[in-house]
């Protein structure tokens, strides 16, 4: 190695530092904001010349803030963030021509003057990145733009500020400068006159060099100035043409734990050549950064072993439903889904169904209403159990049900709770009142705390309480139930009552306002009695085909999903075909309406005996067992009083709504006399 080659100066590579929480705020700005979009970002960064180690910038989750402060003792960099939507795209990008139009923008900033305003545009770097999210991998590629000029060579040895004369007068006058102003400055320093001034970089006065020493804040360690100083030098000699053939002086400005700046370096450096930046198109560029391994390419973060599990878990649960905003379905209402409060009646089939159903729509809140053990039979069917709760003989399936989604997703927030679900026609002994009562009102407050209930138990009366409940505090209520080969699926009318558009009139169809149509009950004129009095075994449990319940329990779920993302909510109007059939009934099914995700239907009544939907729609009955206004007027001012009487008989329940008096017409025969009716060819003509 010559003389010549040992007095070139070298600088201090950028060493980059990223903090895990600047892959958090990444893939949380991907997911819900920039989705397809792979323009890019700016950004900030920091480094400090406080006790420095390496040559170090860092980002942080505040990078992507638009007023971003650096933390104390550090000083900021304008940076740019290029996220590409594909490995392919990150590895296909033309790399030198990216880092020559980064260059370009710091020309730019250097030949407009833009410098001396803002001199922190000389720390300019910029990240190309490709975020793998469901692997929560991280590829990345930091660089530090910076154009190529003639070399600058030292002149003389570099020294400490400590071993210059007076050193306790530019220790003065570099204590004067504002901490904001150090990252580029002017060191003015007149011996003779005793005057020692630091001044900012805009009051640069091309005829005063031999007074100047360039100051800036500089974390490098080393021996050699940090990289920065490079830019800093291309940019005075661009600035100041005079320059070249000068010595120019370089004040890095280094504090120790203590915030002594004794150890500051000061560099004597000339650069003979000229070189005139305003010709771009001459101009090459360096910058990019070295890996792990001292060569050109991209790192690599690995961020699922550094998250917290139910963090990763949360993002990991929530990526299908965001990615579904990013081109499916981009005004999805995430918010909404998982602030709904979900109370299930019944963790059987329908319930363990529904419940995993639920967490997969990112719903949070869920709680269970069952009295079951798990028993053997179970956990085939239920796939919230498992072989062990039946072994262990006193696993109740409403807590362990809570507890397993809690397994699933840690940051659901799950409960269960045991007890009896009181019913009409099933009576209520001396024994059992207080217990019932107990129950009631534990009943009575889910239902008040929760916003929509789901009806999945295995009989018809133990539907009515909760129905009942929801009409009364008018939630929003999702009723699924099972037979063999079929099974109905489907939202109570709203007994909420509000202005609005209740739907419009098309041709063909019927239209039936949200809080008019009917619920389960409504089509009945008997009152729910109990079923499982006199029955064989297989009337008593459910017997269906196994897919039933899980077709069942998906409809119920994305019924209600539906409803959320509809502007009216439950209110929401429901519309079936008039009269019509084969063609022109599907022209006028064609007409229905569609909300976000589709149609909204009052019912869904399928058979998997021949694979089909139908999607009736009922307006409520106004001698309704449930939810007519007789009912629940006598439930708000009997209360509990009430609903023992429903209990001790469901004949209470006909006699208040009037059905009884449909009854008598069940013994009546009218007989007709066909000479009355006859019909002749005549009489049709």
């Amino acid at each position: 190695m010559t003389s010549e080659q040992e007095r070139i100066l070298q600088f201090a590579p950028w060493e980059s530092f990223v903090s895990p929480t600047f892959w958090h705020k990444l893939a949380e700005l991907k997911l819900d904001h920039d989705r397809l979009s792979d323009t890019k970002r700016s950004i900030t960064g920091h480094y400090s010349n406080r006790n420095a180690s390496g040559c170090l910038l860092e980002v942080d989750y505040t990078a992507y803030n638009r007023s971003s402060q650096p933390p104390k003792f550090s000083h900021a960099a304008s940076g740019t963030i290029y996220n590409k939507n594909t490995i392919e795209e990150f590895k296909a990008l033309d790399k030198l021509q990216l880092l020559a139009d980064e260059g370009k923008e710091l020309l730019a900033d250097m030949c407009s003057g833009r410098v001396l305003a803002d001199p922190s545009v000389l720390t300019r770097f910029f990240v190309l990145s490709f975020a793998d999210l469901k692997c929560h991998s991280y590829y990345y590629w930091f660089a530090f733009p910076c154009p190529l000029t003639p070399t600058l060579k030292l002149q003389g040895v570099v020294r400490k500020l400590r071993d210059l004369p007076n050193v306790n007068s530019y220790v003065e006058a570099l204590k004067s400068l504002p901490s904001e102003s150090q990252n580029f400055f002017i060191l003015y320093v007149n011996a003779e006159q005793q005057v020692y001034e630091a001044r900012m970089l805009s009051s640069l006065v091309e005829e005063e060099v031999e007074q100047y020493y360039f100051g800036f804040a500089d974390p490098s360690e080393y021996e050699h100035p940090a990289w920065l100083m490079r830019n800093y030098a291309a940019f005075l000699l661009q600035q100041c043409p005079s320059y070249v053939g000068k010595t120019l002086r370089f004040l890095g400005l280094r504090y120790n734990q203590q915030m002594q700046m004794d150890d500051s370096r000061i560099w004597q450096v000339i650069q003979t050549e000229a070189f005139d930046l305003t010709q771009s198109g001459d101009v090459k560029y360096v910058g990019w950064e070295l890996n792990k391994n001292a060569k050109m390419g991209p790192r690599m973060a690995q961020m699922r072993d550094s998250m917290d599990p139910a963090k990763l878990a949360e993002n990991s649960v929530n990526l299908n439903l965001k990615l579904m905003k990013w081109r499916l379905v981009p005004d999805l209402n995430l918010e909404v889904i998982a602030k709904t409060k979900c109370l299930l009646f019944g963790a059987g089939t329908l319930g363990c169904a529904v419940a995993r159903n639920l967490l997969s729509w990112g719903f949070k809140h869920i709680t269970l209403l069952d009295n079951g053990k798990v028993g053997f039979s179970n956990p085939v069917r239920q796939n919230l159990y498992t072989h062990a709760d039946a072994v262990a003989g006193n696993r109740m399936k409403a807590t362990t049900a809570a507890e397993r989604l809690r397994e699933i997703n840690p940051c659901a927030e799950t409960e269960g709770h045991v007890l009896e679900i009181p019913m009409p026609g099933h009576t209520i002994g001396e024994s059992l009142v207080a217990q019932t009562e107990e129950h009631l009102m534990v009943i009575e407050k889910q239902v008040r705390d929760h916003d929509v209930i789901f009806l999945l138990t295995d009989s018809r009366e133990s539907r009515w309480l909760p129905t009942l409940l929801g009409a009364a505090n008018q939630k929003v209520v999702i009723n699924a139930a099972l037979g063999f080969d079929s099974y109905l699926v489907m939202r109570h009318g709203s007994t909420r009552d509000e202005a609005g558009d209740v739907g419009q009139e098309i041709e063909g169809l019927k239209c039936i306002g949200g809080s008019q149509l009917g619920c389960y009950f409504c089509n009945d004129v008997t009152a729910p009695g109990n079923s499982l009095k006199d029955r064989t075994l297989d009337q008593q449990c459910t017997v269906t085909r196994p897919g039933v319940s899980n077709i069942a329990a998906s409809y119920a779920v994305e019924l209600l999903v539906a409803l959320l993302q509809h502007p009216r909510r439950e209110l929401a109007p429901a519309y079936y075909a008039q009269s019509v059939r084969g063609k022109a009934e599907e022209e006028a099914a064609g007409k229905v309406p569609e909300g976000l995700l589709g149609i909204l239907p009052h019912s869904i009544r399928g058979m998997l005996c021949n694979y089909e939907n139908i999607l009736p729609a009922t307006q409520k009955f106004a001698q309704c067992i449930a939810c007519s206004s007789p009912v629940l007027e006598a439930y708000r001012k009997e209360g509990h009083a009430f609903l023992f009487k429903t209990f001790e008989t469901a004949k209470y329940l006909e006699d208040l709504t009037g059905i009884s008096e449909f009854k008598r017409l069940n013994s009546e025969i009218i007989d007709f006399d066909d000479d009355e009716f006859d019909m002749s060819e005549e009489d049709e003509d």
